[in-house]
């Protein structure tokens, strides 16, 4: 298996778009890495040109200690599972399993053991005398990771293949690549728009926007301690609230004030906020830190805010309320137990332990 290494990777289309604006990322050998981010943000791309498949503008990729830039990808030593699956309709599972090794000359016997291993690895030995048009879009999906697996590459590249799937079928996918990459111990590059992919399955996640990558850290370490507002805001379902408001003191007491919302600073937090005193900075809290004060413990010690209940999300083991405090929106996730009507009134105590600030100009995070 191999590292792979991003450094300052630019990609212009028709001399005036840019699509990936000097990135630079270290993929370590058999790590699971995964480019995520909205659509446009220039994920596909980077893995195009990992693959070889698009000219890189500037910059340099490595694959292991080799340059690869002026490489074809079919010397890259790297297999690529695509969205449409790609297989041949006239082709057997075998057949289309077995094909690149077929041409690359390999004898009949490995490449049988090839496709045997492969085909038990996936779970779909069974399958191997059937044509694409009889297969589910999951087994169809399999069939197109063990094509990939039979060559044996240095590096898997995966550009959103789970996205034809329904939504049960997804999760399960999930879990079985994830299963597949512990196994096989290789070097896996993953692009999706789903962050729930994203925060399941990767090592790491690369988080982009506009081409530009915003953060490249562990999935709990996105989530928690997110360096802007577009990262806080994109990372979790549902997303992070945001409110804009004032920062005071008062009584030697920091004081965060919406208007409609006010909230007391816990001290820790308060030091790194004091240059901001009386000016105006982005709030943020995830809907998990945020309680009805009737089912909130040590509630008399934080302060509530006031919002009406406008529509209920109730998703099995879990209840989502949609509030506004007049001038705001609010997600609070709260137990499914609770079951307060449309239209009530109520007091909310936000867990300030758990809140993010973010620098209302630069929307970075204030630390």
């Amino acid at each position: 298996m191999a590292k792979v290494t991003l450094k300052n990777i630019t990609k212009i289309f028709d001399k005036k778009v840019t699509a990936v604006d000097d990135i630079s990322i270290e993929i370590e050998d058999k790590e699971f890495v995964v480019l995520v981010g909205p659509s446009g943000c220039g994920k596909s791309t980077t893995l195009r040109m990992i693959a070889g498949l698009e000219e890189i503008t500037r910059g340099e990729i490595y694959i292991g200690d080799r340059l690869v830039n002026d490489v074809p990808p079919k010397d890259r030593d790297i297999a690529m599972v695509f969205q449409n699956y790609a297989l041949y309709p006239h082709m057997t599972v075998r057949q289309n399993m077995a094909f690149g090794l077929k041409l690359r000359k390999y004898p009949k016997s490995e490449i049988e053991e090839r496709v045997q291993e492969a085909a038990d690895i996936l779970g779909i030995r069974e399958l191997l005398d059937r044509k694409p048009k009889a297969l589910s879009g999951g087994q169809r999906q399999r069939v197109a990771v063990g094509r990939a697996i039979v060559r044996k590459p240095q590096v898997f590249l995966f550009d959103e293949p789970l996205s034809n799937l329904d939504a049960k079928l997804r999760v399960q996918m999930r879990t079985e690549i994830s299963k597949l990459h512990n196994r096989l111990g290789v070097t896996m590059v993953y692009v999706t728009h789903d962050q729930m992919e994203a925060m399941t399955m990767g090592n790491r996640i690369v988080l982009l926007k506009d081409g530009v990558v915003h953060q490249v850290d562990t999935p709990l370490n996105l989530y928690d301690h997110p360096v802007n507002k577009f990262v806080a805001g994109f990372i979790g379902s549902p997303a992070m609230n945001f409110m804009e408001g004032m920062l005071k003191a008062e009584n030697d007491t920091l004081i965060f004030d919406e208007g409609n919302v006010r909230v007391k600073i816990s001290p820790p937090m308060a030091d790194s906020l004091m240059p901001y005193i009386g000016k105006e900075v982005t709030f943020g809290l995830r809907p998990e830190d945020i309680y009805e004060k009737g089912f909130a413990e040590g509630a008399d010690e934080k302060i509530p805010a006031q919002a009406t209940l406008e529509v209920l999300e109730p998703m099995g083991n879990e209840l989502f309320l949609y509030l506004t405090t007049g001038t705001h929106p609010i997600v609070a996730r709260v137990d499914v137990h609770e079951t307060p009507e449309v239209g009530q009134k109520l007091d909310l105590i936000f867990d300030m332990s758990k809140a993010h600030f973010f620098d209302k100009d630069t929307e970075k995070a204030i630390d």
